[in-house]
């Protein structure tokens, strides 16, 4: 069997590639330097045709479960599964009937999927990005193999209040480790599920240092403002144009691009025409990672004013700031979640209350007038994340963990909350043939 034919980690991921989620092929590029042979597992093929300009680095296989079109596939691997685990198999299956919620019966059969592919290919370990539907499949392929599995809980996939937190408690206790981005992450997650603190650890999403490089700020006016991030509620874009009105109206020059997608772009370039903004900010949509660069070495300053939504979604700790910041950037947000563990207020940059423009306002015109406020955060930005965020770290500390992990996975064997997986239509199809995977 050749190398490429086995595999030491396995990684279970909702989507990818995905063009916002930088930090996951930063991550698996990272592992791959270190010489750690990875398999990806894909739940969903992607549905964006940019890519970032370092996707082909990467060597690992990348398997793209089968959807609902091809139902026939997964319920032959449920099979080959029932005659590969035997009591793990029929055990596995009870414990999902019994808690008859059918949309887990979709989540088995792709689990068993994975199972297959993961025997066949020798992995090791599981590790799932998020802590959602791919934390679950990774779960139940861990119950049918006695393969242990581990995930990283980033922000929506534990913050938002749809998240089943009994469901988020079994998965903590079955797996070998959580691993997490931020101290506010892990202290959240210790109180939710009362786990023991040295299950849960922190590994800070990490940068190319070597790429994110100070230049020299743009000498001539306007003062250009750069934010990275989707067009969301958490992002509290709503906010930050509120505070470019104020500026404007106190005859500030400055420029401000918003670099991403989301649902709400439609409603921002209504509220950029309504406030007569478009001579100060322009949406510049989704950008690969050397776009976004290019972005910083073009801006003065990034900010984010960053909100809890509505539904209890939040930050974990964005990988645009770090970056920004990485590049001599001083950084204006709100102390939301992990942000605070990178941006210091005063010394690489100014934090203020969410939900507040004014206040939002007041920071930046304070960073735009006083030359000498500017040059101190500025030379703060790129030392404040240097010993914590710099990729072959964060990478090592990761690899070490995930084989830290024991042979046998034993917490996974628990009957415990089911996780929490809507998938109406696909639970439809996994209930209708729920007695055919018993055959």
């Amino acid at each position: 069997m050749s190398s490429r034919d086995t595999a030491e980690i396995g990684y279970v991921l909702r989507k990818f590639p995905v063009l916002s989620e930088t930090f996951v092929l930063n991550e698996l590029l990272a592992l791959e330097e270190r010489d750690v042979p990875l398999h990806v597992f894909s739940i969903h093929r992607p549905n964006d045709p940019r890519f970032h300009e370092e996707l082909p680095r990467l060597k690992a296989r990348v398997s793209y479960l089968p959807d609902l079109a091809e139902a026939g596939k997964l319920l032959r691997h449920a099979r080959r599964a029932r005659q590969k685990f035997g009591s793990r198999f029929w055990k596995t299956l009870g414990w999902v009937i019994s808690l008859r919620r059918p949309e887990l019966l979709w989540r088995f059969l792709q689990a068993a999927y994975v199972a297959n592919e993961a025997r066949r290919l020798r992995v090791r370990h599981l590790h799932a990005q998020f802590a959602n539907r791919p934390a679950t499949v990774a779960l139940l392929a861990s119950r049918l193999t006695g393969i242990p599995f581990s995930f990283t809980a980033h922000a929506t996939d534990i913050f938002k209040t749809t998240v089943d937190q009994r469901a988020l408690r079994h998965k903590v206790e079955s797996a070998s480790w959580v691993v997490t981005v931020s101290d506010f992450n892990r202290d959240y997650l210790l109180g939710v599920t009362g786990t023991s603190p040295e299950k849960v650890v922190v590994v800070r999403n990490g940068i190319r240092l070597d790429q994110f490089t100070p230049g020299s700020p743009p000498a001539s006016p306007p003062f250009r403002m750069v934010c990275v991030a989707r067009l969301v509620e958490k992002k509290g874009l709503p906010d930050l144009l509120e505070a470019c009105v104020l500026l404007r109206d106190r005859g500030l020059e400055f420029q401000l691009g918003i670099v991403g997608k989301g649902n709400l772009r439609n409603e921002l370039e209504s509220l950029i025409a309504r406030r007569k903004l478009r001579d100060h900010v322009r949406l510049l949509g989704p950008h690969t990672h050397g776009e976004v660069l290019s972005r910083y070495r073009e801006a003065h300053l990034c900010v984010l004013s960053a909100v809890v939504g509505r539904d209890g979604n939040q930050e974990g700790l964005p990988v645009s700031i770090v970056e920004a910041l990485a590049c001599g950037l001083p950084v204006v947000s709100t102390p939301i979640a992990g942000i605070p563990e990178a941006v210091l207020d005063g010394y690489n940059g100014l934090l203020v209350s969410p939900g507040d423009p004014a206040a939002l306002a007041a920071a930046l015109e304070r960073v735009m007038r006083e030359p000498g406020l500017y040059d101190r955060l500025r030379s703060n930005a790129r030392p404040s994340v240097v010993d914590n965020f710099d990729l072959p770290q964060t990478a090592a500390a990761l690899h070490q963990i995930l084989r830290g992990s024991s042979p046998e996975n034993e917490a996974a064997d628990r009957i415990e909350a089911p996780p929490s997986v809507p998938k109406p239509t696909a639970a439809a199809a996994a209930g209708l043939r729920a007695q055919e995977l018993a055959r």
